[in-house]
This record gives structure tokens, C-alpha cells and sequence, in this order.
């Protein structure tokens, strides 16, 4: 395998709830991993882990529900599951499904990065609330087309919103997160292009690797 670009090191344990934690331009906000059914989901990450997600509410119109785990810094990780009515027996998976960046200036970095030759979708608004109704408010962006399968969506929160690591419980330490793709080019070109520093490798499969360090030791998700 090649290794491009730069390796998402070791960051430290997550910051105190309520603690400011966003703090550079382009950075990775959040990693998703599906679940078929929130519930089962959610039992298996604390199998997992040792760390109990914390429910975030569903999402209007999409059909989907959440739950969430700081992962310190401005970071964190979200178990993402279709609305499931009643009981749910479906046997428990988690696969990662895709990644976020965040960003205070969604327009600036759109500019930026369509200026380097990629297309770009939005910016979109979206919002939830959480079961203690807080309002949350966000807009996002993203990329699509041949190499650019797994690139990143943008996000930028919404003024006044609490940033999900900030209220989620913590516990688990980001150790990597690494993208691999037969060729990296046109990615390679995408993530420079953000300013983003992350750990992109040329080979196959296709897919996105995470791994944590958690209190019943490291664990790694993968498609």
C-alpha cells in the first residue's frame, strides 16, 4: 500500500462538557457508523467500548435517529439508524458510513474548494432537536463523482448551537482515521485543497477505518 498525505495522530481525552472545543478552521468533526436499529446499535458500541452513546434525537424528514460519543476536540461519533417502530430484534452492526469536516465559514471554504476544479452541493440547512429540546442548527456541503467516493461533507453549526462534543459523553480517544481508495489522486486533490490533514492510503478495498481507544481498549470500525 502507498500512504498520502499526512497521519491523523494521537489527540488527547476529550474535554470537560460544556469546555469550547472547536478550534481550527477545517477540521474533522464528526465519523458515522450505521446501525440497523439505534437500540441494538447502541448496546453494541458499550459492549465495544465500555462507553454508553448518549441518544441525540431524529432527524426531520430523513427518517433517521442518533446517538452520540465525544471523542474530545471538537470531534465526535455518531451511531446513525432508520426510525425503527416498537421493539427491534435486527442483530447489531456497526459500519462506517461516511465522515464529516467542520468549518466556521462554509462559504469561504466552498469558494476554496470549487476553485481547485471540484463541484460542490450546497450549502444545505439542517437542524433537530434533542430529547431535552434543545434546538440544534447546522448547514452542510459535499462533493460527489468518479475518486470522490469517500470524500467528506462540510459542516458549519449554527451560532449559539452546543457542539456535540461538548455535551456527549466522552471516554474514548480518536487514534486514526484512515481512507483508502484504488487511486488516491483526485482525493488527495479534494483534501488539499480544504487544508484538511488526514491519512489517505492507495488500495483495495474501498473504505474508511477508524480506530479508539476506549476504557475496554482499542477498537476499530470499518465498512
Amino acid at each position: 500500500m502507498t500512504r498520502v498525505g499526512f497521519l491523523l495522530g494521537l489527540v488527547p481525552l476529550a474535554p470537560l462538557q460544556g469546555q469550547v472545543a472547536v478550534t481550527r478552521d477545517v477540521d474533522l468533526d464528526h465519523v458515522i457508523l450505521a446501525t440497523p436499529s439505534l437500540v441494538r446499535g447502541m448496546e453494541e458500541f458499550t459492549r465495544l467500548t465500555g462507553i454508553v452513546p448518549k441518544q441525540g434525537g431524529r432527524h426531520p424528514g430523513r427518517g433517521t435517529e442518533n446517538a452520540l460519543v465525544s471523542l474530545g476536540m471538537g470531534r465526535y461519533l455518531e451511531l446513525l439508524a432508520p426510525v425503527t417502530p416498537g421493539a427491534d430484534s435486527t442483530p447489531a452492526r456497526l459500519a462506517i458510513q461516511g465522515w464529516a469536516l467542520h468549518t466556521r465559514d462554509l462559504p469561504a471554504l466552498l469558494k476554496r474548494v470549487r476553485a481547485a476544479g471540484f463541484p460542490m452541493e450546497g450549502p444545505n440547512p439542517g437542524s433537530r432537536r434533542t430529547p431535552d429540546s434543545t434546538l440544534l442548527q447546522w448547514r452542510t456541503a459535499s462533493t460527489g463523482g468518479s475518486g470522490l467516493e469517500l470524500a467528506p461533507f462540510f459542516i458549519e453549526w449554527g451560532s449559539g448551537t452546543p457542539h456535540p462534543s461538548t455535551t456527549s459523553p466522552g471516554g474514548c480517544r480518536l487514534v486514526s482515521l484512515e481512507v483508502q481508495v484504488p487511486d488516491t489522486t483526485r482525493l488527495h486533490g479534494f483534501l488539499k485543497a480544504t487544508g484538511y490533514q488526514g491519512t489517505l492510503r492507495k488500495g483495495t478495498p474501498r473504505g474508511l477505518q477508524l480506530t479508539l481507544d476506549c476504557p475496554r481498549g482499542r477498537v476499530t470500525f470499518s465498512p
